[in-house]
């Protein structure tokens, strides 16, 4: 019997895997000709040669390290928009839409594969969590493919991929030196997306110059070293600062996973500093906050030691630091927030959107919202979307919207009650939801980059490993 079943799931795997590279050629097969059908196919072939080679090196990493595959996913999701301004400037063309943009994407759909073989694994309570979020991107995606297109397709990916992560981790067996290897390799490539980024607040590389220049984003500054917000390897100062601000709370409330040790710490800190990035302070107090309610005693002394070190860092030698009277008078604005433009147009959008929510309970669908709606010439998009409860609602509607909000609450009461028995990975698991909790107060970050960390972090609980032990 346990040999017909070992048959048939290697039939199973075989078949996923010829299904993604049936997939992987026609997909290819697309670029080629959208390539081939452009002005600046050269640069169209280029980015699609990016694309190929992190997939394909994806696959590398599954068959030879499988433990390494969640590193080079982040890896990939980070770098990739730096290596797109790379290849922008040197054909000096820019535009919305680059093939660069979906091999995070891509390379994320390779976990996939151990999902489909080991799905039987999966805890009950994050299947409940993947039906609702099924039922509700199926009819998102339903509702919003119709009127938006393409940026229903990569608004899809956007959203969904972070859960998909939720399930591997769920399903794959590793033990727990592979869970501390992922989050020393976060810090460690938060360390690096650091250095560069206070490299580029005193330079300004040229690339990054030029995609300042021409992406059409004024919040940013100005096209010179020194005036303007860091945004390092990322798309922009505010996934920049969400990123830098996550890994600075893994890199303070545990020893073993701090990359670099203080110093690490010191430049993960001094560049979220530089983008000017509240939310990404706010989301590191919130989970040292839940962190230190959930850890031992012994645990909560060094937290202490480490945040006083922090805090001097910042009265005494941040105002010794360039740039230091602009990072100052940004954090000032805690202290008067009824005075401060960006809090007051968060207001009043929110306003906008409970009336627009209320006349269409329906939902607007998937690409609606989004970086996706660039992809689109509909006018009837929102690109920044300033609350992210709001979010679902506008995306799926009352009904499912509602439903996704309340399957975020269970989790966040189930973990909180697990954190008291489980020490080793449940205390940040809950300090992740708890961070996605008030986060969603300012922007939707289940989505991209944002939402795959934080539910990688979640999904430290949930794995097999962890349910054996």
């Amino acid at each position: 019997m346990e040999r017909v079943l070992g048959l048939i799931n290697r039939k199973r795997v075989a078949i996923s895997i010829l299904l993604i590279q049936l997939v992987g050629v026609i997909l290819i097969g697309i670029i080629i000709g959208y390539a081939s059908s452009l002005q600046s196919y050269h640069m169209k072939l280029l980015e699609m040669v990016y694309l190929l080679v992190s997939t394909l090196l994806g696959f590398l990493v599954l068959s030879r390290s499988p433990g390494s595959l969640i590193p080079y996913t982040l890896v990939i999701w980070t770098i990739s928009p730096e290596v797109r301004r790379i290849i922008d400037w040197s054909f000096l063309s820019f535009s919305d839409f680059s093939l660069i943009m979906i091999s995070p994407h891509c390379v994320s759909l390779i976990l996939l594969i151990p999902v489909l073989n080991n799905y039987k694994f999966l805890d009950h309570k994050i299947k409940i969590i993947l039906r609702v979020m099924i039922a509700a991107l199926t009819y998102g995606c339903i509702l919003g493919f119709m009127k938006y297109g393409l940026s229903t397709v990569f608004e899809l990916l956007n959203l969904a991929i972070p859960f998909l992560v939720l399930v591997y981790v769920g399903v794959t067996p590793f033990k727990d030196e592979i869970r501390d290897k992922w989050m020393r390799s976060f810090t460690c490539l938060a360390v690096v997306v650091g250095f560069y980024g206070i490299y580029q607040y005193l330079v300004l590389p040229p690339w990054d110059g030029f995609w300042i220049m021409n992406s059409g984003m004024r919040s940013v500054g100005q096209p010179e070293a020194q005036q303007f917000r860091v945004f390092s390897f990322l798309n922009s100062p505010g996934p920049a600062g969400m990123f830098l601000g996550i890994a600075l709370a893994v890199m303070i409330v545990q020893k073993k996973w701090r990359a670099f040790g203080l110093i690490g710490v010191m430049t993960v800190a001094f560049a979220l500093m530089l983008t000017l990035v509240r939310v990404g302070w706010i989301c590191c107090l919130v989970m040292f906050i839940a962190y230190f309610s959930r850890s031992q005693l012994v645990g909560k002394l060094k937290l202490f030691t480490v945040a006083a070190i922090l805090v001097l860092f910042y009265f005494i030698l941040l105002p010794l630091l360039p740039g230091s009277d602009e990072i100052t008078s940004r954090f000032n604005t805690f202290e008067s927030l009824e005075d401060d433009h960006s809090f007051n147009e968060r207001l009043d959008f929110a306003k906008y959107i409970i009336s627009d929510v209320m006349k269409n309970p329906i939902g607007n669908g998937i690409g609606s919202s989004g970086i996706g709606v660039k992809l689109t010439q509909n006018t009837n998009t929102l690109a920044v979307f300033d609350n992210g409860y709001l979010n679902l609602l506008y995306l799926y509607g009352l009904p499912l919207g509602v439903a996704v909000i309340i399957i975020l609450l269970l989790l966040f009461v189930f973990l909180l009650k697990r954190s008291r028995v489980e020490k080793r990975y449940t205390p940040l698991s809950f300090a992740a939801i708890s961070a996605l909790f008030f986060l969603m107060l300012s922007s939707n970050v289940m989505a991209g980059l944002s939402g795959y960390i934080l539910l990688l972090l979640i999904s430290l609980s949930y794995s097999r490993n962890s349910e054996r032990s």
